[in-house]
């Protein structure tokens, strides 16, 4: 299913579109994500901050200091609370969309697993998605993963922007 993609917090105060493919998505097993979602790991979605839309209702925006002297700034639901997706201070044209957030999050399926080490032992990485003990060196890498994503699906026919 091609863009635009609709996204709502969970109370439905905050309607949103994604008006362009992600740039990336993977899931990140560090601690630091783990106590963030309070559960086994983060999906991380990269888009462009342009691609995201606000179509009704007004997100807030919260501010965590994260200690170092960094900060972590997201947006969100002032209703119900939902974190729809982060502004890097460092990258202010990219967003890290929270992709559960999507109607159609099915779509969608993580090019790769990071900080592996850290993962929940009952948590399963699907055979054949590249998984990383820590960091990927290059950032780039993940992006590149996700652009032979598109052209292998395209060389075998398949549909839907993630699935294998």
């Amino acid at each position: 299913m091609p863009a635009p993609y609709i996204g709502n917090c969970l109370c439905g105060q905050i309607k949103f579109e994604l008006r362009d493919e992600p740039l990336t998505f993977y899931v990140c097993h560090c601690t630091n994500c783990q106590r963030r979602t309070g559960g086994a790991a983060l999906p991380v979605m990269w888009v462009r901050r342009t691609d995201l839309h606000v179509v009704q209702g007004e997100p807030i925006m919260l501010v965590f200091d994260i200690g170092h002297g960094r900060q972590r700034r997201s947006k969100a639901c002032p209703r119900c609370d939902t974190r729809l997706w982060a502004e890097p201070i460092d990258q202010p044209d990219a967003a890290i969309l929270r992709p559960g957030t999507l109607q159609n999050q099915t779509e969608f399926a993580p090019i790769a697993h990071i900080y592996t080490r850290s993962k929940q032992p009952w948590f399963l990485i699907p055979a054949g998605v590249p998984a990383f003990e820590g960091r990927v060196g290059e950032q780039e890498e993940l992006f590149r993963l996700w652009r032979e994503r598109e052209s292998v699906e395209g060389r075998e026919g398949s549909i839907g922007a993630g699935r294998p």
